[in-house]
């Protein structure tokens, strides 16, 4: 079965956070890093996974994660200026909780 758009852009978003988180452990040493990554990857992927099935729970899920790391980066980005990874990961995660709020509205009303 072909992958929707939302669930391209969710294993992506994915990617993006276990790669990150990776990528923070091993230049810095920081396991909060691989840790929050990993699980935020992880839980992402289950989201991929139940997005065709049980899109309003999978979106609310995704919406969580990404109004959670939007705000943690965010705070992150505002206190360091730093565009990366804050600031790349707080607008990565505008744009997917946009979605997710726009997949819960879309299954609410079908």
């Amino acid at each position: 079965m072909a992958w929707s758009m939302s669930q391209k852009l969710t294993i992506a978003y994915a990617g993006l956070l276990g790669v990150g988180g990776l990528m923070g452990y091993v230049k810095s040493g920081s396991s909060m890093s691989l840790i929050s990554g990993g699980l935020s990857a992880s839980v992402l992927c289950y989201v991929h996974t139940q997005l065709p099935t049980n899109p309003t729970f999978a979106s609310s899920v995704g919406l969580g994660i990404s109004a959670v790391l939007l705000f943690a980066m965010g705070a992150r980005f505002k206190k360091s200026g730093k565009i990366f990874p804050a600031g790349v990961v707080s607008v990565v995660s505008l744009v997917m909780a946009g979605g997710y709020l726009h997949g819960i509205l879309r299954s609410s009303h079908a």
